[in-house]
């Protein structure tokens, strides 16, 4: 079997995997993940290749995963809050409406460079600015697209999710797993 890595220090991302059966290292990229005016899945897949690739460009013998998810509500990405106000922004746009959540996934091993992407759209519940605030306070947002972990506190404010829930924490499962038993094996 050959050596995984995962190109990405997330937690959300390495629980998934671990909870998947793999054994991986794992190695951040360190790009920087400021997005550019363009298609928000563009942004994904491309932010998704880089990170993968950056890493994999020091261990070519091995298996290189990295991912990226953004929110995407009216057509705007909100991306991680750089600070309270912020996040406090991002959270009031999502209150009491449907946003998407795109994940994408670059895989890249000797000879195979493989990117997808998935959609999956969540509505929030109405949300109180107290609540907001309380919310922030737990430092959760912090590093999160969008400003919430859905595996995390986050969930209470979701009232609905259509799509994979894995997309929305940050690594589609049917189709990685699948994908990265097809590489490795």
């Amino acid at each position: 079997m050959k050596l995984l890595i995962l190109a990405s220090s997330s937690k959300r991302r390495v629980d998934i995997l671990r909870m998947l059966g793999f054994k991986f290292l794992v190695i951040p990229s360190g790009v920087d993940e400021s997005v550019s005016e363009c298609s928000p899945i563009l942004i994904a897949r491309r932010l998704a290749f880089k990170k993968s690739f950056t890493v994999w460009k020091d261990y070519k013998y091995a298996t290189v995963i990295g991912a990226d998810t953004l929110v995407v509500a009216d057509g705007k990405v909100l991306g991680k809050p750089k600070d309270a106000e912020q996040a406090l922004q991002m959270l009031r746009a999502l209150s009491g409406r449907w946003h998407s959540v795109i994940t994408a996934v670059c895989i890249i091993s000797t000879g195979k460079r493989i990117v997808f992407h998935d959609i999956a759209r969540v509505k929030f519940r109405h949300i109180e600015d107290k609540e907001l605030k309380e919310y922030i306070q737990t430092s959760e947002p912090w590093d999160k697209a969008g400003a919430y972990a859905v595996q995390g506190f986050g969930a209470t404010f979701v009232e609905k999710i259509v799509g994979d829930f894995y997309t929305v924490m940050g690594l589609p499962v049917g189709k990685t797993y699948k994908l990265l038993k097809d590489v490795l094996d």
